[in-house]
């Protein structure tokens, strides 16, 4: 997904289509995005009478990804996002004006020498244990 927490977003379908927002949470195994104020539902939660009251809670649910689009921040309108690739960053880039929306860095890593420690498998030996059995002989 290209979709980023903090970005705003205009919503194309649903009941809040054309409302624009900013993302507050991301799901990407299941391809969900919450958006602030957005997509809100009502629920009714009932009290025992004794420490819980009953109350109306209003949630966000989340939406799914499709039903987005990331605004630009030059030319403020929904566009799709392209990826550019150099060396050492990745920038997210408009496909409407073509200017960058973000510059993400990557950072360096320096290859760390591993050091192998091979144990020796030492194998104990079982002590075999001889059991000494009878029978006794019933008489009747």
């Amino acid at each position: 997904m290209k979709i980023k927490k903090g970005d705003t977003v205009k919503i194309l379908y649903g009941k809040d289509s054309g409302k624009q927002g900013t993302v507050v949470a991301l799901d990407i195994k299941n391809r969900k995005v919450v958006v602030e104020n957005m997509n809100l539902f009502k629920k009714h939660v009932k009290g025992d009478g004794r420490k819980k009251t009953s109350e109306i809670l209003t949630i966000t649910k989340p939406m799914d990804a499709s039903k987005v689009m990331v605004v630009c921040n030059h030319c403020g309108k929904p566009t799709r996002i392209g990826i550019k690739r150099e060396s050492d960053k990745i920038e997210r880039v408009c496909k409407k004006c073509g200017k960058y929306i973000e510059v993400i860095e990557k950072k360096v890593e320096e290859k760390k020498e591993v050091k192998k420690v091979t144990k020796k498998k030492t194998t104990k030996v079982a002590e075999k244990k001889t059991v000494k059995t009878t029978k006794k002989k019933v008489t009747k």
